[in-house]
């Protein structure tokens, strides 16, 4: 009676570990020197062209093989490479799945100004803009995500692009659309251009949790189809700004979501740049409705 209830205490414990277990990440098993010419080839620099693109003291004999590939690829190669994308060293190394790091601005829009301030410092010749991803239909438990697009050279004519994945935006959320909208209104005033695109939930979280690989642009944001919004017009527009926020109880979520505008206003956060009527008199106006 004693070893059959061990017995079915182990049992138990094995479907329990299974269980867990079921939710991790599988591991993949490619090798470092497949993972990094992958990760040009994936952006468009094929891998006779990486001497000339990535620099570094690589030549053609380098990249023609594994075995002299990987002599190459020390310490401060694979930093730079990773550095170059916008990858994770844990990707590269094959110990994660998740491709790109994510980067959380949620109620830090002071911050978001400084990352997009030192990724155009950084890369003056380069171009930055973006796209905001948000739920198609109204679901207080989706996601939105912005996504920036960084041009970081050139192959021939065609342009190679790095993205930076801003995340941890739930868009129904009164409080995270008023930063969101913050986020973008600063972008737009710094000639960092965001547009909308409503899309289905299922493909922003796998993008949100990185399950999606970034990468040449017809692999990458282009490859997100959806509907085109103005993302601005959360700074503009009442209207747009309260679009499927979630009321709650005796309309809380959007008299606190007009609030959290107006208070970011004054903290000069809302303003995109844009010659356009003055929106805080409209978000007043906006206001005044639920006075």
């Amino acid at each position: 009676m004693i070893f059959g209830e061990v017995d079915s205490m182990l049992n138990l414990m094995e479907k329990v570990k299974k269980y867990y277990e079921s939710f991790k990440r599988p591991i993949s098993s490619q090798s470092l020197t497949v993972r990094f010419i992958q990760l040009f080839e994936v952006h468009g620099v094929h891998r006779n062209q990486i001497p000339r693109f990535f620099g570094h003291g690589f030549t053609l004999k380098d990249v023609q093989d594994d075995q002299s590939l990987i002599v190459k690829l020390d310490e401060q190669v694979l930093e730079a490479v990773c550095k170059l994308f916008a990858v994770r060293r844990e990707w590269l190394d094959g110990a994660d799945e998740q491709v790109h790091p994510h980067h959380d601005f949620y109620k830090r829009p002071t911050e978001f100004l400084k990352f997009i301030t030192n990724l155009k410092l950084e890369n003056k010749e380069g171009q930055l803009d973006g796209v905001l991803y948000s739920p198609e239909k109204p679901d207080f438990s989706a996601e939105a995500i912005l996504v920036l697009n960084e041009i970081i050279g050139s192959v021939g004519n065609e342009p190679i692009y790095r993205y930076h994945l801003c995340n941890g935006w739930m868009f129904a959320y009164w409080k995270a659309r008023a930063y969101l909208a913050a986020c973008v209104a600063i972008a737009w005033k710094h000639q960092v251009y965001i547009k909308g695109r409503a899309a289905p939930k299922k493909p922003i979280n796998k993008l949100s949790q990185g399950e999606i690989f970034l990468a040449c642009k017809k692999m990458g944001t282009d490859s997100l189809r959806g509907i085109k919004w103005y993302a601005e017009d959360m700074a503009l527009l009442p209207e747009t700004f309260l679009r499927d926020v979630d009321p709650e109880l005796d309309n809380f979520g959007v008299i606190s979501g007009l609030d959290l505008w107006l208070k970011l206003d004054n903290q000069d956060l809302m303003d995109t740049g844009l010659n356009e009527k003055d929106a805080r008199l409209l978000f007043l106006e906006a206001r005044e409705k639920y006075t």
